[in-house]
């Protein structure tokens, strides 16, 4: 293990997998989280990971748990459909068939952080709420804590997300746009609720949209394989939250953002706004866990200029934080950490220093990370282009 040692600070899906590369590469890391668990709170269900996000994770993870991650997978959709509220069709075709790998596959986000946390038990801390850096003599950085602890380290990451304290102390002058918001819930799958939904509905990437703009899609998650048989395939030491199928579903309301709202108060919404719609979509949504609905606000960060700090740096939505439009988020994120992961690595393994590596990231990662911010704020739903074989 190199002497060099990288604190992160965030334990989403860009941040465990910086940890997990930086640890493949030889390089000591600490990974603070403020939640006291992984599933602490709901931040989503489904993540669809396209080439560039998958290949960045098969870099960073060692080969039994990117197997694991394929493995445990969703069932990809055989059809693009964009519906009226009764369900007829405005737009329709069929997806060609693509088995999860390489080129893309949709995963639940609650196994993707467990497969990630797979063997960082010395490396994660949870419950450490941070609050500040200090750079230190000698080129390192010091995290400080709610709770009076401070670490020192040779390079402080911020992979908080979209409220980052990192962020808000190195660039003070970033912006952050709020767009829209939406409700996001599950829906369990039983045998009745699936024979009773209509087959436009099922694995099939879909819209269903009103007169008025207000509009759901429906994700079907199933996993390829079922979970306690993919740890024991492939990960017999990992331990990983057996989830079954269920809907996820994200639907746009109208009105102000209802803040400060109990979950079941928004589901109750959410039943309100599909009234009148066709049953197979009010079925889902009346059969969800009221406990699991909650509101996501989406973002568009706005392009700032190379900074000039050699210890601190920025991943994933601390940074370029973008609205999900074109689905691009978990990708360039993942993007992010195996680039950083691979410079820093190099450079310490040729004893260069951090700071030279740390700036090449960053003048690559702002120009391809604010391309997908822009694409997704001006030209979300992009076509589908099947990919290439």
């Amino acid at each position: 293990m190199n002497d060099t040692h990288v604190l992160i600070v965030g334990g989403g899906i860009a941040g465990l997998c910086l940890a997990q590369g930086l640890r493949r590469a030889g390089l000591g890391v600490t990974l603070f989280e403020r939640d006291p668990s992984a599933a602490h709170r709901p931040q989503g269900y489904r993540i669809s990971l396209k080439e560039t996000g998958v290949r960045a994770l098969r870099a960073c993870l060692p080969d039994h748990l990117f197997d694991l991650a394929v493995a445990t997978s969703i069932r990809p959709a055989t059809r693009m459909i964009f519906m009226e509220t009764d369900l007829r069709p405005k737009f329709a075709k069929d997806i060609p068939e693509q088995q999860p790998g390489v080129d893309g596959l949709g995963v639940n986000r609650l196994t993707l952080r467990e497969i990630l946390m797979s063997g960082l038990s010395d490396s994660v801390r949870f419950g450490m709420d941070y609050q500040r850096y200090e750079r230190l003599d000698g080129g390192r950085v010091r995290a400080h804590f709610a709770d009076g602890q401070s670490v020192d380290g040779d390079l402080l990451v911020g992979a908080e997300g979209v409220g980052s304290r990192v962020r808000a102390q190195l660039l003070p002058d970033a912006v952050v746009d709020e767009l829209g918001w939406g409700l996001y819930g599950r829906t369990w799958i039983t045998p009745e609720l699936l024979a009773a939904t209509p087959p436009e509905l099922v694995d099939s990437f879909n819209r269903v949209i009103a007169p008025d703009g207000t509009a759901i899609s429906i994700a079907t998650c199933r996993p390829l394989t079922p979970v306690p048989e993919a740890v024991a395939r492939h990960a017999p030491g990992a331990r990983l939250t057996d989830i079954p199928g269920y809907f996820s579903w994200t639907l746009s309301a109208p009105g102000p953002r209802p803040d400060d709202v109990p979950p079941t108060a928004l589901h109750r919404l959410a039943m309100d706004t599909v009234r009148g719609w066709h049953e197979g979509v009010r079925r889902i949504v009346r059969e969800a866990s009221p406990e699991a609905t909650f509101v996501l606000q989406t973002h568009s960060a706005r392009s700032v200029e190379p900074w000039d700090d050699p210890v601190v740096t920025l991943v994933g939505d601390a940074i370029h934080s973008m609205s999900p439009g074109r689905g691009e988020g978990a990708n360039v994120g993942l993007r992010d950490a195996h680039l950083l992961s691979d410079l820093l690595g190099a450079a310490a393994s040729k004893g260069q220093p951090l700071a030279v590596a740390k700036a090449g990231y960053e003048r690559r990662m702002l120009d391809y990370a604010f391309t997908a911010v822009d694409a997704s704020r001006d030209h979300p739903f992009a076509p589908f282009r099947p990919p290439a074989r």
